[in-house]
């Protein structure tokens, strides 16, 4: 039995429909797989890209009302030639960095964590070299959170790649043009208290730091 003119007209605006939200998907997947570096200019001579994936997992069940998964805000690191410090932005609910760094010997002594309205903070003592005139690549940092409690952890492995990140998916010619360095940052196992840094609550100063 054949259709009405209405109804075919119905089932081709819905083809068109469909259409175009198949579209806006993959343009959505292929804004997505370059974010975080078409943000970063191309480095100056003096400068160097230095990029990394961070993956954070929580070691046990969280109580708190409202709580959320838990994420990086941002990190410090400090050339220990220049003592110049840099503090890397991480977007919300990021799971990469792309940054630009002077060449220089390095150690990364802060981390912050967000979890909702919580935050909380471990002072590290890691070291990696930035090299001239090369991609630096990081590698992927494992960090694993203790639920909330009197005295937190945080459990830190770094990999050169996962299952689930490698350095080709935030590879871009357009903007890395020289070689990929492998600059793992030291030690590659590491565990350190986490601290609750303002606007956390509690105040009591076990477990509370400014």
């Amino acid at each position: 039995m054949g259709l009405s003119s209405s109804s075919k007209t119905r089932l081709l605006r819905i083809d068109w429909v469909v259409a175009g939200l198949l579209m806006s998907l993959c343009l959505h997947l292929v804004g997505c797989s370059t974010s975080g570096l078409n943000d970063v200019e191309k480095p100056t001579p003096d400068q160097s890209i230095v990029l990394g994936f961070i993956q954070v997992a929580p070691r046990g069940p969280y109580f708190r009302m409202h709580q959320t998964e838990a994420s990086v805000r941002f990190f410090d690191v400090r050339n220990t030639n220049t003592e110049e410090r840099t503090r890397v932005q991480m977007p919300e609910k990021a799971e990469r960095f792309v940054t630009k760094l002077s060449p220089g010997h390095y150690e990364l002594f802060r981390i912050q964590i967000g979890e909702g309205p919580f935050r909380s903070e471990a002072h590290v003592n890691m070291s990696f070299d930035v090299l001239a005139e090369k991609t630096n690549y990081l590698g992927v940092w494992r960090l694993q959170v203790d639920p909330p409690k009197t005295v937190r952890m945080l459990q830190w492995e770094v990999l050169v790649e996962t299952s689930n990140f490698n350095p080709a998916q935030v590879l871009n010619r357009m903007l890395v043009d020289n070689l990929l360095e492998m600059s793992l940052p030291k030690p590659e196992f590491n565990q350190n208290r986490l601290f609750a840094v303002a606007p956390s609550q509690p105040r009591a100063k076990y477990f509370y730091r400014r």
